[in-house]
Formats: structure tokens, C-alpha cells, sequence
């Protein structure tokens, strides 16, 4: 049998673990990002794939600075395919500041 055997749901210690994330963070992204939707059953949450594909999102943009009450509005806007090449374009503009910033500083 193959040891690549793809889970289902991961559990919240789970995904804390894997994204090195507080459970509180978490917690509070599902408030938040109406995108983050865990299945629950009693008190446990469990994390689809497609869950942890919205958090890798979700910890992506926090990268880049986007306030969390910004997030949702985002990941709605890029599933709909709408305002992508602009977000890059702002993306691209502000790595080219930095960029310019940094050689002004040599």
C-alpha cells in the first residue's frame, strides 16, 4: 500500500503544526475570512484540503502586508478571476520601489 495516501481532514494541532500557527491565529481567521470554513463536529475542527489551500492564501498575503479585514475581499475577488492583473501591476510597482529605494540607499 502507498505511504502517500491523501488525507481527508487534518485536525486543528495538525495544521497549527504544519503552518507553524498559534490556535488562536487560526481561530480568528475563521471569524474573520469567510472563506475559512473548517467543518466542525462538536467542539473539534476539521481542515479540508481546500481549506488549507485558502490558508496558504491567506498566510501569502498576510506576507505582503494585506490587513486581515482586507483578506476576504481579496480571495473573492481573485476566485472570481477579477482584479488579478491589477493586484500584480500594484505588486510588481511596490517591488520596484523597494528596489529603487534599496540601490538609492548604496
Amino acid at each position: 500500500m502507498s505511504d502517500t495516501i491523501q488525507r481527508t481532514y487534518y485536525s486543528i494541532r495538525e495544521v497549527s503544526e504544519m503552518f507553524s500557527l498559534p490556535y488562536g491565529t487560526l481561530r480568528y481567521w475563521e471569524k474573520e475570512i469567510k472563506q475559512l470554513k473548517p467543518h466542525t463536529e462538536h467542539t473539534t475542527r476539521f481542515y479540508s484540503e481546500k481549506d488549507l489551500e485558502v490558508l496558504r492564501r491567506i498566510i501569502y498575503l498576510r506576507s505582503q502586508n494585506v490587513p486581515v479585514a482586507d483578506i476576504s475581499r481579496r480571495l473573492t475577488l481573485d476566485s472570481k478571476g477579477v482584479d488579478t492583473r491589477r493586484a500584480a501591476y500594484e505588486q510588481l510597482q511596490a517591488m520596484r520601489e523597494e528596489l529603487l529605494a534599496l540601490r538609492d540607499m548604496l
